[in-house]
C-alpha cells in the first residue's frame, strides 16, 4: 500500500487541485488509491468495476474542479464519494442491491505487521483468534472496525461514510468491542489497538 499523505499535506494538495493543479490531484489519487480500492472491494467484489469507479471519481473531480468545495479530511471525503458512486452504479443494475449489499459481500481480516512484533507463538495465536472473532461480527460492525482501525477515521467521518449519527457510531463500536470481549481475552483487543499503529490489512474474502 502506498504511504498515506499527512493530513496537512493532503489539505494543501486539495487546495492546489481546486486552484487548477492537475499534478496535485494525481498525487492525491496515487496516495489514496489503495485505500479506495480496498474500500470499493468491500462494497462490490469486482476488481474492474471498482477500478472503473475510482477512475470516474477522479475524472469527475477534475471536470468539476472549479466547483468542488473545501473538505476537512480528503481521504474521508473520497471514501464517501466512492461509496455513493458504487451504490449508484449498482442501483442502476439491481434496484434492490442497496438493501442487500451488506448481506452479499463480506471481508476477511489479515494482519500485516513487522514479524518482530509477532515472534512469540502465543501472540501469533492471539492474532489469529482476533481475526476469527472479527470475521464473525455482523457486517455493519465489521465495516465500522474497518473504518476506525484500518482507515483511522474519526467518529464524525465514520458517521458520514456509514450514513449514521455520531452517537450511533459510538454505540455500534461499543457493541462490537463487547462482543469481542465476551469471547476473546483482553490481550487480543490490545492487539487491535497495536495494529492501529503498525497497520493491518482487510481483504475481500475469496477475491484478494
Amino acid at each position: 500500500m502506498s504511504k498515506r499523505l499527512p493530513s496537512e499535506e493532503a489539505q494543501q494538495l486539495w487546495q492546489e487541485y481546486r486552484a487548477g493543479d492537475m499534478y496535485a490531484l494525481a498525487k492525491i489519487m496515487q496516495s489514496y488509491y489503495a485505500d479506495l480500492f480496498h474500500w470499493g472491494m468491500r462494497l462490490q467484489a469486482d476488481r474492474e468495476f471498482v477500478k472503473d469507479c475510482i477512475q470516474e471519481l477522479f475524472l469527475n473531480l477534475w471536470k468539476h474542479q472549479k466547483t468542488v468545495r473545501s473538505v476537512e479530511n480528503v481521504r474521508a471525503y473520497l471514501l464517501v464519494v466512492l461509496k455513493s458512486r458504487i451504490l449508484r452504479e449498482l442501483s442502476r443494475k439491481h434496484t434492490t442491491h442497496q438493501s442487500t449489499l451488506s448481506e452479499e459481500y463480506a471481508f476477511s481480516v489479515e494482519f500485516a505487521a513487522d514479524v518482530q512484533l509477532i515472534e512469540e507463538e502465543n501472540e501469533v495465536y492471539q492474532i489469529r483468534k482476533l481475526e476469527h472473532g472479527i470475521s464473525h461480527l455482523p457486517e455493519r460492525q465489521k465495516e465500522l472496525i474497518y473504518l476506525r482501525f484500518y482507515q483511522n477515521l474519526s467518529f464524525e467521518q465514520i458517521a458520514d461514510v456509514m450514513h449514521l449519527g455520531r452517537q450511533s457510531v459510538y454505540n455500534l463500536l461499543q457493541k462490537s468491542l463487547i462482543s469481542l470481549r465476551k469471547n476473546w481475552p483482553v490481550s487480543c483487543l490490545a492487539l487491535l489497538i497495536q495494529f492501529t499503529v503498525y497497520g493491518f490489512q482487510f481483504t475481500v474474502a475469496g477475491v484478494c
